[in-house]
């Protein structure tokens, strides 16, 4: 364990002076600022169209509000830091006039504050799921709990976790954490639509009737087909902490170019999170396709017959 702990401190530090040539860092850097730009751009696009769509503010769709909100953030805020550390310390492309600790803390808060989003949605469709009636009267400072928990949960496990990397300089425990927390999340999300595909394909069970019940599953509908886009990008980054906390040899051995586009691809992938969820609302909700169209072509929308439900299940 402390050899492997010295290796893993070892290989952080060799970040700090390991040079990649131009040639291998620019077209990622393109890559990468392509993808955070297109990401504020569609996110910023959403949060105007929930702010517009009375339709479209409910209670049951508070929490994706917010989820389009930490998108919007990871675009603007963890992209550019991405951007910016890799430019400056991988690629001496630029100086840094940065601290890197602040950096890393804020990658790592919003990162785990979209995971954390998304396991709060499954959860939420669960409880709509099997208590419908419950969940139609939850009231609405639950979801303003809600909102905040998932902000302060990231906040107070990373600093208690850099303290205690800090002063036992045990770096190993860092990486344990991360991956512990990643695989429960993921966990609680796939037992969570595990639980709703059976009990809606197989299970007898009272039901919201009428257009709420059908808004309300095919809302359920859509946030799996979003919350499983945002599995597979998380993949690389569990097999990231996986080979860190019990392989770090394999790593080691690749070389320095590897491990840059390796880290870049991984990077890459997690920043697809929060692109493909304004793509799966403008495909699965017509009343939000409605209003991305009106605002990007400038084209008016059709008006929705009054009894027409606002998503979509096709």
């Amino acid at each position: 364990m402390a050899s492997n702990t010295s290796n893993i401190t070892h290989y952080l530090k060799s970040e700090d002076w390991m040079f990649v040539p131009a040639s291998h860092c620019i077209p990622w850097l393109a890559v990468l600022g392509t993808v955070c730009l297109a990401i504020v751009i569609l996110n910023s696009i959403s949060i105007i169209i929930f702010a517009k769509q009375r339709r479209l503010q409910r209670k049951s769709t508070y929490l994706v509000i917010h989820l389009a909100i930490v998108d919007l953030l990871v675009g603007a805020v963890t992209g550019t830091l991405r951007i910016k550390l890799n430019g400056s310390l991988a690629c001496h492309l630029w100086g840094n006039d940065m601290p890197n600790r602040i950096c890393k803390w804020l990658l790592y808060h919003i990162d785990k504050v979209s995971l954390l989003k998304l396991a709060f949605i499954s959860l939420e469709r669960t409880h709509a799921t099997f208590c419908p009636f419950k969940h139609r009267f939850v009231k609405k400072w639950v979801y303003g709990v809600v909102i905040v928990v998932t902000w302060l949960v990231p906040v107070i496990m990373i600093s208690m976790v850099s303290g205690l990397s800090i002063l036992n300089r045990d770096i190993i425990t860092m990486f344990w954490v991360y991956l512990l927390y990643t695989s429960i999340l993921l966990l609680v999300i796939f037992v969570c639509y595990v639980s709703i595909y059976i009990k809606v394909r197989c299970g007898r069970f009272a039901q919201l009737h009428g257009a709420a019940g059908l808004r309300e599953r095919k809302l359920t509908s859509t946030m799996f087909l979003v919350t499983f886009g945002s599995f597979l990008t998380f993949l690389p980054s569990i097999v990231c902490y996986g080979v860190l906390v019990f392989d770090l040899k394999l790593l080691l051995s690749l070389s320095i170019t590897s491990r840059f586009h390796y880290e870049m691809a991984m990077t890459t992938f997690f920043l697809f999170n929060s692109l493909i969820n304004p793509i799966i609302y403008a495909i699965r909700m017509p009343e939000f396709r409605a209003g991305m169209l009106q605002i990007i072509f400038r084209r008016t929308p059709r008006r929705l017959h009054p009894v027409n439900i606002p998503l979509q299940d096709r």
